[in-house]
């Protein structure tokens, strides 16, 4: 019965007069239905409506007794079990009955206040993919939140190794200036080896870092995002507010670095934050005091990796190659890369330095490397010829090199050039040379060309090169110094022309 219908049948008899028969006839319905009406003080609730019995009733206290003994059993195991008993019903009625019955399973929070400098949340978030020269890269984002003030710190990774975890979590406390007491992670493969929680076995590095900062690591428990909600809730805005609608904006790498400092400075730091009521950076200088001082020394966050230098003059790093010395080929050394540079050490002592590449599949040369990586792989080469030649200077050691590229006798052209040295002098030499290497020819008769015509602009003669039938002779010859008065007595002197006209 509706509250409506009851409230007309009780104003019809007590208003209206009408009996219950006449009442009935109104409004179309049983006389029962208006002697019940009339009975209830107050308005009939449609929630207690009688239920009416199911094939499932007679079950019901089975299915109680199985949940007391199981709160978490399947109704599909429940259906096993009563079908035993003579249930015939379908599954669908037995997980519609389940769901009303089953006890909640749901926590309840408990609403944490933290003090100034007592803990800082952290944790990655996946935001796609950018294109590095011809690969796709993942981006990853490290957000560390301090509970207190909730000022964030946001970095942009292309990975989600433990050299970027540990590197990030450096550049977040050098932003924040101090270091709190704690830090909050999840099971992350960077910071635990296994377990979560209490029981979680953390990584050796990962407390070196907290030793270092004087961080009390804490675990939070596998798949209990809420015990570190402040940090997963800032996850969520740095990829709705942040990163949605940006697509045109992050076309490349450096794009996603410009837009973690200016995002972080100028919206999520100065907003007014929903919770706190206030905004992050003038909360911060409240908790600014108690966070501790950070050591002189920042912490050792280098990626580290041992390996042996190929046959070829490199070392493999990242998915890339990078180019050693010869004197280093085949020995153990040691690459060291932080987020800009690779270095590659043997013995302690830094033999090659790089400019980190995040491309993947890229050779990165040195000149001076893959020229030593030429000359040994070159059998039958005249050793005292090329040093001659690259002794020259650095436009001839170029020069050298891009010669060596090309299938060409490289002796022949270094043999006539040291020739053209010679007979020009160094420093024209080198400066056609140069001038060879900016138009990207590399040929020797073409340097020649160039020396005739800067000779020709100057007005001065092209000199003649000595040509003896056997060349190994020349040194042999001896010459005596010309005397200049043989000059005199051919073409005659001053003097004896004023005796000439005297006569």
């Amino acid at each position: 019965m509706k509250v409506s219908q009851w409230a007309e049948i009780r104003r019809l008899h007590e208003v209206e007069g009408l009996s219950q028969r006449a009442i009935a006839r109104q409004l179309g319905c049983d006389r029962g239905t208006v002697k019940k009406a009339l009975e209830l003080d107050t308005p009939p609730d449609p929630s207690r409506r009688a239920r009416r019995g199911t094939m499932l009733s007679p079950y019901h206290d089975k299915i109680a007794a199985l949940l007391a003994q199981s709160p978490g059993l399947s109704a599909v195991r429940i259906t096993e079990e009563i079908r035993r008993d003579g249930y015939t019903g379908s599954e669908i009625t037995v997980r519609r009955y389940v769901r009303q019955i089953r006890p909640p399973r749901g926590r309840v929070y408990q609403e944490v206040t933290w003090q100034p400098g007592q803990a800082m949340q952290v944790d990655w978030g996946c935001c796609g993919k950018v294109r590095i020269d011809d690969t796709w890269r993942n981006v990853s984002v490290l957000v560390a939140v301090l509970c207190y003030s909730r000022l964030s710190y946001i970095e942009f990774t292309l990975s989600q190794r433990k050299a970027e975890f540990y590197r990030s979590i450096d550049h977040a406390l050098q932003f924040f200036g101090g270091s709190p007491r704690r830090i909050i992670f999840d099971n992350l493969k960077a910071a635990v080896l296994g377990g979560s929680g209490r029981d979680a076995c953390l990584h050796p590095e990962f407390l070196a870092l907290c030793g270092h900062y004087y961080l009390e690591p804490i675990a939070c428990q596998r798949r209990d995002p809420e015990s570190k909600g402040m940090v997963e809730a800032h996850v969520r805005y740095v990829k709705e507010n942040a990163l949605a609608g940006r697509g045109d904006e992050l076309i490349c790498w450096d794009d996603y670095r410009r837009l973690a400092i200016r995002w972080r400075d100028e919206v999520a730091n100065v907003r007014k934050h929903q919770t706190t009521g206030e905004r992050p950076v003038d909360r911060f200088e409240e908790e600014r005091e108690h966070l501790r001082a950070l050591p002189q020394l920042p912490a050792d966050t280098d990626e580290i990796v041992s390996t042996v230098v190929s046959d070829h003059l490199r070392v493999r790093f990242d998915g890339n190659q990078y180019s050693t010395p010869s004197d280093v080929k085949g020995k153990p050394v040691m690459v060291r890369a932080d987020a800009d540079t690779v270095r590659v050490l043997h013995e302690g002592r830094e033999v090659a330095r790089h400019r980190r590449c995040y491309g993947k599949r890229k050779v990165i040369r040195d000149a001076e490397h893959e020229l030593q990586a030429l000359r040994l792989r070159k059998r039958n080469r005249a050793h005292h010829l090329e040093a001659t030649f690259d002794a020259l200077g650095e436009a001839a050691r170029a020069f050298h090199l891009e010669l060596q590229r090309r299938p060409v006798k490289t002796s022949h052209h270094l043999r006539r050039l040291l020739d053209l040295a010679r007979l020009y002098g160094r420093a024209d030499v080198l400066a056609a040379i140069a001038r060879a290497h900016e138009l990207n020819t590399y040929d020797a008769a073409y340097v020649e060309t160039l020396l005739l015509q800067e000779r020709r602009r100057q007005e001065l003669p092209s000199p003649v090169p000595l040509r003896p039938a056997r060349r190994e002779l020349i040194d042999e010859i001896d010459l005596e110094p010309s005397d200049p008065s043989v000059y005199d007595r051919l073409f005659g002197t001053q003097d004896e022309e004023e005796e000439t006209n005297d006569q």
